[in-house]
């Protein structure tokens, strides 16, 4: 047997398995953090905004489908897009469950997995040379959250509170030593609406040796045409990521005046 008729085998294999990237739906149903995520999703002026949106809609406009937007309580969120209420969950860090539980596109940005601390209770800082240093301690994190990609036990992250603004009272109050947050996401509540849940004594600090952490879109196994939803997103995040038009979409919002 020729390597020419081998090669051609080949390629009409992979024709066959590739879904098709014509999605045949009119419109897609969409969720993300109703506590806020800016800059990737936020509500402003009445009005659902943010990094997320804009890739959607600078995909799948010239395609005659409508993004519909809504901002849930996040485990909602979650929970609906499984059962299929919405199609797409947006900016979902990886855990294992989520990988079993919804189709996950490749990544689409990335950010620093950080812990923030009181300095009136530790002055002189805290001595963390690793995510497992934080493991030692009292950590909290958002309801809902997970917190795999900060390197520590996801198991030990008290996760109660339902708001940014519950997790610094709570680390004042020294209910925590440290609460678990990326660092873009209080910047972006900063530029976005002008709360800075650094202010008053809080400080931020990557974790140490610890990598970037990614972001995907969780797709709703219930969707008839998840399969096609997944290529085409993997396929333009891909070229949108090789022409840099995923970074300045990002830019629109972290670089403003």
């Amino acid at each position: 047997m020729n390597n020419g008729f081998l090669v051609g085998i080949f390629v009409l294999g992979l024709a066959v398995i590739k879904p098709s990237a014509a999605v045949q739906t009119s419109s897609l149903k969409v969720c993300g953090d109703g506590s806020g995520w800016p800059p990737y999703t936020f509500k402003k002026d009445g009005e659902i905004q943010g990094y997320d949106v804009d890739v959607l809609r600078a995909i799948f406009s010239g395609k005659n489908i409508d993004v519909i937007a809504e901002l849930p309580p996040w485990k909602r969120c979650v929970f609906k897009t499984q059962s299929g209420h919405y199609d797409i969950a947006l900016s979902a860090s990886y855990s294992k469950q989520r990988d079993r539980d919804f189709l996950l596109t490749d990544y689409y940005y990335t950010l620093q997995p950080s812990y923030i601390y009181s300095t009136e209770k530790y002055p002189d800082g805290l001595n963390i040379a690793s995510a497992d240093d934080l493991n030692q301690l009292r950590m909290c994190g958002l309801l809902g959250y997970h917190y795999e990609g900060f390197g520590v036990n996801d198991s030990q992250v008290t996760k109660t509170a339902t708001s940014y603004n519950q997790l610094v009272k709570k680390t004042k109050a020294g209910r925590c030593d440290v609460f678990l947050a990326r660092y873009e996401i209080l910047a972006g509540f900063k530029i976005s609406k002008g709360i800075d849940y650094l202010a008053d004594d809080m400080s931020a600090v990557a974790i140490p040796n610890n990598d970037v952490e990614k972001f995907y879109m969780m797709i709703s196994r219930e969707h008839p045409e998840s399969e096609k939803i997944k290529f085409l997103l993997d396929s333009h995040f891909a070229e949108m990521r090789k022409t840099g038009k995923l970074q300045a979409l990002l830019k629109d919002y972290t670089e403003k005046d």
